[in-house]
């Protein structure tokens, strides 16, 4: 599927069937799919994961699936935030959140380029270790997003999150210096289309 952008639109359409396969991509060891998120399907999965101790400390969503579900139903029609599932076949394994940056508070403590656009990573947990599942998943993620005309992405773990930092620096992130925003301090991280395709391309 074809979707343009430009720097007056937001580039996901909100519309879309939950089955639609947006991207897929194909590793040695697996195939890793993206599908809008649907609220009807996904809410209970997503308020599964929230919940979870690890999810919990840097989330901070956790409580009841009434108040999930409005928090992502004002978000996606907000039209400042695009939200998909990754699949591993067909079961869920995390969920993408994109923000075109201008829309955040971020805006303010950066060099802003046009249709920068940052990304959240949840991963659902797995009872049985995937190799690589959550690089991987990043990775397509970001495929995504450079596919269709995105130059720039942004990245902004908590100071504090060790995972979350490892995890953007191991799949091509380049540091740029650590933010105070309102609610956490971070690192901020940008990843740009030509770097990406050198290592992932």
């Amino acid at each position: 599927m074809s979707i343009d952008i430009s720097q007056n639109d937001f580039p996901f359409p909100t519309n879309l069937s939950a089955q639609v396969q947006l991207y897929r991509k194909e590793f040695s060891d697996k195939q890793i799919t993206l599908k809008p998120l649907h609220l009807t399907r996904d809410i209970k999965t997503i308020h599964k994961w929230v919940n979870k101790p690890y999810a919990q400390t840097f989330w901070q969503m956790q409580g009841s699936i009434e108040i999930l579900y409005a928090h992502y139903e004002k978000l996606l029609q907000s039209g400042k935030c695009y939200s998909l599932m990754a699949f591993l076949k067909d079961k869920p394994v995390a969920q993408i959140d994109y923000y075109a940056t201008r829309f955040d508070e971020i805006y303010d403590l950066y060099e802003y380029e046009d249709n920068d656009y940052g990304i959240h990573l949840l991963m659902g947990p797995n009872k049985s270790a995937i190799k690589n599942l959550t690089p991987d998943v990043m990775v397509t993620a970001l495929s995504f997003l450079f596919s269709i005309g995105i130059q720039r992405i942004m990245g902004e773990p908590d100071a504090a999150n060790e995972k979350a930092n490892k995890l953007v620096q191991k799949v091509g992130f380049r540091f740029i210096r650590q933010i105070q925003m309102s609610y956490k301090t971070a690192n901020l991280y940008e990843y740009r289309k030509e770097a990406f395709l050198k290592i992932h391309g």
